[in-house]
């Protein structure tokens, strides 16, 4: 795997602050944007319910795997340098349906978020890109755990 492309909701504050972010991150793999349901989007990736990619995130890989909901979230911060280890962290079986279950939680609210910049949120409440001693060690050759699940188109 070498790049991703996130299908992100143009019309909400919150995904293109999303977008914002993770576009300023260094990253192992190259991540690409695409608004979710545009033309462009349905062109590229037609297989795609693109009503459902409108409701959640959705993350199709140059393999052609799909990752949804808080699949979609671990394999974002997976591809970063500095949140590598909270992917890690989070594909374990103990806390991967938690991700999934605020995954929905925030795709379900997200046109209720404030103005709260995204680098503000994670420094006051998950401590900034936590875990930088194991991504020093671990680096690009961490693979992604099995617990991840994606679908191939």
């Amino acid at each position: 795997m070498e790049s991703l492309m996130v299908l992100y909701d143009a019309r909400c504050d919150l995904c293109t602050r999303v977008k914002t972010w993770l576009e300023g991150q260094p990253s192992y793999l190259e991540i690409k944007f695409l608004p979710a349901g545009s033309p462009e989007a349905c062109r590229r990736f037609p297989q795609l319910d693109h009503a459902t990619t409108l409701a959640e995130m959705t993350v199709v890989s140059d393999t052609g795997a799909v990752y949804t909901e808080g699949n979609a979230w671990v394999i974002c911060l997976w591809a970063l340098q500095n949140y590598r280890a909270w992917a890690l962290r989070l594909a374990t079986p103990e806390l991967l349906p938690l991700a999934r279950r605020v995954a929905i939680w925030v795709s379900q609210n997200r046109f209720r978020f404030g103005s709260r910049s995204l680098d503000d949120l994670l420094a006051t409440e998950v401590g900034g890109p936590a875990g930088a001693a194991l991504d020093a060690r671990c680096g690009a050759a961490c693979v992604l755990p099995a617990d991840v699940r994606s679908e191939t188109i």
